[in-house]
């Protein structure tokens, strides 16, 4: 499938820039620029993205010319648009500025309500954060200040972000000492569905990883039951069929012995080899970001901070998403509807389908707990009065109430307890009833919300509940 293929789902790659306000000679240096993203362009496998505040000078150049090269750009404000106009001393570049922040794919101002300079460091710290790659327009002279170019330099360097400077001087470009990157593949793309929207990925991946699934606890299940299968066969043929039936039921017990410990090797070897844990992650992912990539930046979308490792992929997605945001209200009512509601009907099913199996099998456990110790304690008896010649046991007796049953009643209470914790039924049942309580909980406070901020702030906070087991589950399950 060819890279410009409108179907494929590709990383998008920030390229952050910081610069000069001050430059002799713009046209040359936009040249530079232009040639540098185009290089960026053609060495790394997805798409390019510009990312850089609206400042006057060199800021303004690298936005013009990643438009030129028909990138996407991302702009990130020191301050709110009309106490960022006081900043330019020329009308015409705040004009430019203004057609830059329009053109933009996403732009937003800087958190913090810093003041000049310290503004301008929190964009370079917001833009060293989410930047892939760096570029800069640097004399090469020492920081005069806070939030200049040199010191982004520096904090470039000691983030260990790969940067490429442009000599402002003699406009030569070079990479920082031991910054420049080695190729890479980025696994998280490698293999992702096609699809024309996030949504479209989400259903593939999310069929992909269902299809996949090896059902590892299955295997663990199965081969705890076979086991116990093989007890239950081996009781089966010593008491019914005497000393043959002794080396047969031996024989009987080893093979399925054998299988039974096959089984969770099979199992482990079908999840390791298999791409379905990386679908699931990134599937369940895509659902969390669908519902609530609205409000809030694109750049730092719920749940990055349990998923750093994901953050390319999670950032790509909620890029692609800037164009289907409908309103803080809108995106308040449909995460009500579509996240909550849905996520609430969920963990109610999942739980008293949990809370069922839990008290069938915990029935079965004290059923054939409490039988074995009757059966037990009535054989301790029989055998007491046999020995009184107080009684005759009558050979059915024998057979079934002292041989049998005792031998078989313990192996289906241990396996029914195996059953209960390889599935997690318990748990399982209080985690979901948790969860139910809790966005219970949180629902009215969101649907009380008037603002897109506290919007924003619920549905972080709702985000991380709902993702935090997908983060336990996959810290144990994905390749290292």
């Amino acid at each position: 499938m060819k890279a410009s293929d409108p179907t494929l789902f590709r990383r998008a790659w920030f390229i952050g820039f910081a610069g000069h306000r001050q430059v002799d000679d713009a046209a040359t240096l936009k040249a530079v620029i232009r040639k540098e993203l185009d290089d960026f362009s053609a060495s790394l496998n997805g798409d390019v993205v510009g990312l850089a505040s609206a400042a006057a000078g060199a800021d303004l150049l690298f936005l013009e010319a990643c438009e030129e090269a028909g990138l996407r750009t991302v702009v990130i404000l020191p301050f709110a648009e009309e106490r960022f106009s006081a900043d330019f001393d020329d009308p015409s570049e705040w004009r430019k500025a203004q057609a830059r922040m329009a053109a933009a794919t996403w732009c937003e101002v800087a958190p913090g309500n810093e003041d000049a300079p310290e503004a301008y460091h929190v964009v370079a710290r917001e833009v060293l954060e989410v930047a892939d790659r760096m570029l800069f327009a640097w004399n090469g002279l020492p920081a005069r200040g806070r939030g200049g170019t040199a010191e982004t330099v520096a904090e470039a360097e000691k983030w260990g972000v790969p940067s490429r400077i442009i000599n402002t001087a003699t406009l030569e470009v070079r990479w920082q000492a031991g910054s420049a990157p080695e190729a890479v593949e980025d696994v998280h793309f490698h293999d992702l569905p096609a699809g024309r929207t996030v949504a479209e990925v989400f259903e593939k991946l999310d069929h992909r990883a269902v299809s996949r699934a090896p059902r590892s606890r299955w295997f663990a299940a199965g081969s705890m039951s076979v086991n116990h299968l093989a007890t239950f066969l081996q009781a089966v043929l010593v008491v019914f069929f005497l000393s043959a039936g002794k080396d047969i039921g031996a024989a009987v017990k080893f093979l399925m012995a054998m299988v039974a410990a096959a089984l969770p090797w099979v199992g482990t070897r079908l999840r390791i080899q298999e791409g379905w844990v990386e679908d699931r992650v990134r599937a369940e992912l895509l659902r969390s970001l669908m519902a609530s990539h609205e409000p809030g930046s694109p750049l730092r979308p719920p749940g990055l901070e349990l998923f750093e490792k994901d953050a390319p992929f999670i950032r790509s997605a909620a890029l692609r998403l800037v164009s289907e945001r409908k309103g803080w209200q809108a995106a308040r009512d449909a995460y009500l509807k579509e996240r909550i509601d849905d996520q609430i009907g969920f963990f109610k099913s999942k739980g008293g389908q949990a809370s069922r199996k839990m008290r069938v099998f915990g029935k079965v456990f004290w059923f054939a707990s409490w039988g074995a110790v009757v059966f037990t304690g009535a054989t301790v008896l029989t055998n007491l009065m046999v020995l009184g010649k107080m009684w005759k046991v009558p050979p059915q007796w024998d057979t079934w109430g002292m041989e049998f049953i005792p031998s078989v009643l313990p192996g289906i209470a241990a396996w029914s307890m195996a059953i209960i914790s390889i599935f997690e039924f318990k748990r399982r049942a209080g985690l979901y009833r948790q969860l139910v309580g809790t966005l219970q909980q949180i629902r009215p406070k969101l649907a009380e919300a008037r603002c897109a901020s506290a919007v924003q702030v619920i549905i972080r906070q709702c985000e991380r509940l709902l993702l935090n087991e997908l983060w336990e589950w996959q810290g144990q399950r994905r390749k290292k």
